[in-house]
């Protein structure tokens, strides 16, 4: 009785009663049959994400109306960023939010990360109404926000007159309108960046906490010398999303505010995507301008996020391999 041939393992050509493999050692049926699942996604990126970029470019040199195909102007539509004052009053309540905002977040969700780390009476309830802002619908929260901040019968001035003030006009005023925007951005923004701090401070070891607890370390020298520092990784990633988030705010002052009057300078609440939708949707004959402003908003998330990426160097610890 003879025995077979072994099958050589460097033989380059395939073996009858083999199939053909793929590279990584998957069938090709089986890979072909992973392509086919990945084509509607690549589908979808080239005509929603790189189509749309590529062509939202192109009409940043036209002067394009509702009506009618596209005119080519060059560089005039950036040539009117340089001399927009509507622009810069965009640009300066954009970063005003931002600049209010962000630290809010950051302290909000730091100090419901670590009341979560305690174990206490209602800590169920308290999660809950932490995590309540992800799940309830944005505009649902701004229209009660903006009910109670409403000026003849809002219950935030209902509280003031009750203390014998007079009820505050808060979207009549920069002062209000930034104030009641920060908190509805703030409300809005927490929730997920306290889970990801939260899941921050359960990766820190605890034998480092023991360790400073019998050198006489209080709760407070503790926090700031070990949890601080370990936590800055995802310090700074809540730092980075929600500075990108904030720089791209639209539904909270397109909801809470009147229309824009493009014909006056002080609209408190007009931010960079406001005055983007409105020059490319209300006032249709400048959606040529608009796709400039829109890159002009990428630019500055671009280089702020470069900014920030470049500070993380400095600030952030990741270990000693880090």
């Amino acid at each position: 009785m003879t025995s077979a041939a072994p099958i050589p393992l460097n033989s380059a050509e395939p073996q009858p009663g083999h199939r053909k493999l793929w590279p990584g050692g998957l069938k090709w049926r089986q890979a072909r049959a992973g392509y086919l699942f990945l084509i509607p996604l690549f589908a979808g990126l080239i005509v929603f994400r790189f189509y749309a970029f590529g062509y939202n470019v192109w009409l940043s040199f036209t002067k394009a109306g509702a009506f009618g195909p596209p005119r080519f102007i060059g560089l005039d539509n950036y040539r009117r960023l340089l001399s927009d004052s509507q622009l810069v009053v965009a640009l300066y309540n954009t970063v005003k939010f931002a600049l209010i905002a962000v630290p809010g977040v950051v302290i909000v969700s730091l100090l419901c990360a670590l009341l979560m780390q305690y174990r206490f009476r209602g800590e169920s309830v308290f999660r809950a109404i932490v995590f309540l802002p992800a799940v309830c619908l944005p505009t649902a929260i701004i229209l009660v926000f903006g009910w109670l901040f409403q000026t003849q019968y809002g219950l935030v001035n209902a509280v003031i007159q009750t203390m014998g003030s007079s009820p505050v006009s808060w979207f009549g005023s920069e002062a209000g309108v930034t104030a009641v925007v920060s908190i509805i951005v703030v409300y809005l923004s927490f929730s997920v960046p306290a889970i990801i701090l939260y899941a921050g401070m359960q990766d820190i070891p605890s034998d480092v906490y023991q360790a400073a607890m019998l050198d006489g370390a209080g709760p407070v020298h503790r926090f700031f010398s070990i949890t601080l520092p370990l936590l800055t990784p995802s310090l700074f990633f809540v730092i980075l999303t929600s500075t990108i988030g904030i720089l791209k705010l639209f539904d909270t002052v397109y909801i809470l505010l009147p229309p824009v009057d493009h014909s006056v300078s002080t609209n408190y609440g007009l931010t960079l995507v406001y005055y983007y939708y409105y020059l490319a949707f209300v006032d249709a004959g400048q959606r040529g301008y608009a796709a400039a402003v829109s890159l002009f908003l990428l630019i500055l998330i671009l280089g702020v996020s470069i900014v920030l990426l470049r500070l993380q160097r400095r600030f952030v610890h990741y270990g000693e391999d880090g």
